[in-house]
């Protein structure tokens, strides 16, 4: 198989393919081929099928048996997703496309502060399916981030845009864990039923200096796995 050199690098090339592979000719417990067989099959060296395997691994699909090769472990995707680290810094991180909807946008005015209210729902592009990961719902204080409604974040990393060009790390946040039942907003955008069990966390996001940056409500999908971590 000839992998295009394009600039979606070749790593995440293989690791769509393998993907694809996966969900649609593939069941838990089949084994795959070897690395040297992958190597010959893209074409590529066997380390960056390695690298290619260990996004696999991380994404919960495979599972690799030391002697024994790598096997199926899941036919549907579940991403770890690390608390509030930037979703699109995660999805190039594991070779992903990261996609995400504009649910709504405004600014709501409270008190003396003007306040950026944004609700997006956040995908995985695998393979031209979209896999929906979570909701996520922002609220920021447009008196310490001027201008940040301006921009086009269907298109741009809210916390890129934050990073680069307010030249803030978010860097820690305070959470606050619960179950909630899929009301229909939640079950039609993130493919589950009315009333299927949903984990949410809640937390104030602060850079470095302690500053808040960022009031953050995050729904997750059950294509996603959470881990709790203490720090971004």
């Amino acid at each position: 198989m000839d992998l295009q050199r394009t600039s979606n690098s070749l790593r995440a090339q293989i690791v769509l393919a393998i993907q694809n592979d996966i969900f649609n000719n593939r069941e838990v417990g089949d084994k795959l081929p070897s690395e040297a067989d992958y190597a010959k099959e893209f074409n590529v060296t066997r380390s960056t099928v390695q690298k290619a395997l260990k996004d696999l691994q991380r994404m919960n699909l495979i599972k690799k048996v030391q002697g024994k090769g790598s096997f199926v472990h899941q036919t549907q995707p579940k991403v770890k997703l690390f608390n509030f680290k930037g979703f699109s810094d995660y999805a190039h991180q594991i070779g992903a496309t990261p996609v995400n909807k504009i649910l709504d946008q405004q600014v709501i005015t409270d008190g003396v502060n003007r306040i950026l209210y944004l609700k997006r729902l956040r995908m995985f592009n695998s393979d031209n399916a979209l896999i929906p990961m979570t909701v996520d719902e922002s609220r920021i204080n447009l008196n310490q981030f001027h201008g940040l409604e301006k921009y086009d974040f269907s298109k741009q990393s809210l916390y890129s845009v934050i990073r680069q060009d307010y030249k803030i790390i978010p860097s820690t946040t305070l959470l606050r864990m619960s179950a909630v039942a899929a009301d229909e907003e939640l079950a039609k955008n993130l493919q589950c039923n009315v009333h299927d069990p949903l984990l949410q966390a809640q937390g104030i996001v602060h850079d470095e200096e302690g500053r808040v940056v960022e009031k953050a409500k995050v729904t997750y999908s059950n294509f996603a796995e959470f881990d709790l971590t203490l720090g971004i």
